[in-house]
């Protein structure tokens, strides 16, 4: 069953129109609800968004929530321990608690077999997933939002696909 998890800039993108790639994650949305496609948050992403923007102002009747568990923490703990090992890029100190919440949030993805992550961070959760699959740690797959409206990637990530103009806002 196709499912995405929506990570924290994902979510600012969908909730601030003045954000640059907010139609396209409006587009993902509409999608999503039309195909009737699960979208998770995690809880660890709405603590984020929680923190500059009450996260009741998004409309969760649409979203299931995704608690952390223990399985998430043991999965989380292996994928930062595949990273600590790949010493081709080692793991920054000074991005340690964005890592570490990226990480929550690519296992729960992984643990719970959800195949894509939607979301407009190009700097580090998609640098992450393509060492974490480099590596085969990981089968999750990230859609940035940067590339454009491309639901054919829901299904199936690694196709190449014309990709859609973004909306107007």
């Amino acid at each position: 069953m196709i499912q995405v998890s929506l990570d924290t800039s994902f979510l600012i993108s969908f909730a601030d129109p003045s954000r640059p790639h907010h139609a396209i994650a409006v587009d993902y949305f509409r999608h999503c609800l039309a195909q009737r496609i699960p979208m998770w948050i995690s809880v660890v992403a709405a603590g984020e968004f929680e923190v500059k923007q009450p996260v009741g102002d998004l409309p969760l009747q649409n979203f299931r929530i995704q608690p952390y568990n223990l399985a998430h923490a043991i999965r989380a703990a292996a994928l930062l321990r595949s990273l600590q090992a790949d010493n081709s890029q080692p793991v920054e100190s000074n991005a340690r608690k964005i890592i570490i919440n990226d990480l929550k949030i690519i296992a729960q993805a992984e643990e719970e077999k959800i195949p894509v992550i939607l979301t407009e961070d190009a700097n580090t959760l998609s640098k992450i997933v393509t060492r974490l699959r480099q590596g085969n740690t990981t089968s999750a797959h990230v859609l940035l939002l940067k590339v454009g409206f491309t639901p054919g990637k829901l299904e199936n990530p690694d196709q190449n696909e014309f990709t859609l103009p973004p909306t107007a806002a």
